[in-house]
């Protein structure tokens, strides 16, 4: 059939169809990216108040059992000082008789003829060393005892020897001729030879303390 041609259909052009395509998914993509950016910041600060929360409440249960702790410390203290309270009063009411025992020492005697018991107080002025004569500094011989350095005795018997750093410095003592037998609470005894009298009481003595002989005056 001469004289008919079919027309070719025109090709349309797939170019709008990508680029509308294109568009579409940039639109979805940053609807995602704004959900998820707002979703993270709706979150953050809620983490960020449960971290304080958390911080709040860990900071108020240390400050309680600090409390707690000093309350319970300061409970024993207080029980703690009034237990050595109890115990100090209780010491105090057994010293008399705690001083009585401690003064019944039994002194020996050399047979001489006894004398009365006096009220002095004596302090050392001289230290010899008996083998080679020479004088010992008294401060460098007794050390820090030096300071309360004197012999007490009372006319009951009894004497305190400041110059002993002991707590075995006390005792009692007898009086026979020219000599103070004395014996001390750890049963230690001492020859004190009198050198000179005032009225009924010695004068000037000497005491022989470990290899040295001590002079004392009144």
């Amino acid at each position: 059939m001469a004289g008919r041609h079919s027309a070719k259909p025109e090709k349309k052009s797939k170019v709008p169809l990508i680029i509308i395509i294109a568009v579409a998914v940039a639109v979805i993509a940053g609807v995602i990216v704004l959900i998820i950016f707002l979703n993270g910041n709706s979150q953050k600060p809620t983490d960020e108040n449960i971290e304080t929360t958390v911080a709040t409440s860990t900071v108020e249960e240390t400050i309680q059992t600090a409390v707690a702790t000093t309350t319970s410390v300061s409970d024993e203290s207080s029980s703690s000082e009034t237990q050595n309270s109890a115990e100090y009063h209780s010491l105090d009411e057994t010293l008399p008789a705690e001083t009585e025992e401690s003064v019944d020492v039994v002194v020996p005697t050399n047979g001489g003829e006894k004398k009365a018991g006096f009220n002095a107080t004596y302090i050392p002025y001289k230290a010899v060393d008996p083998d080679s004569g020479d004088d010992v500094p008294l401060r460098e011989f007794f050390g820090t005892s030096y300071a309360d350095g004197v012999i007490t005795f009372n006319s009951d018997g009894t004497f305190r020897d400041g110059l002993i750093s002991s707590s075995a410095n006390s005792g009692a003592y007898i009086v026979e001729d020219n000599t103070i037998n004395a014996t001390y609470t750890n049963d230690k005894n001492i020859t004190i030879t009198i050198n000179s009298w005032e009225d009924d009481a010695p004068s000037d003595f000497t005491v022989h303390y470990n290899g040295c002989d001590v002079y004392f005056h009144d």
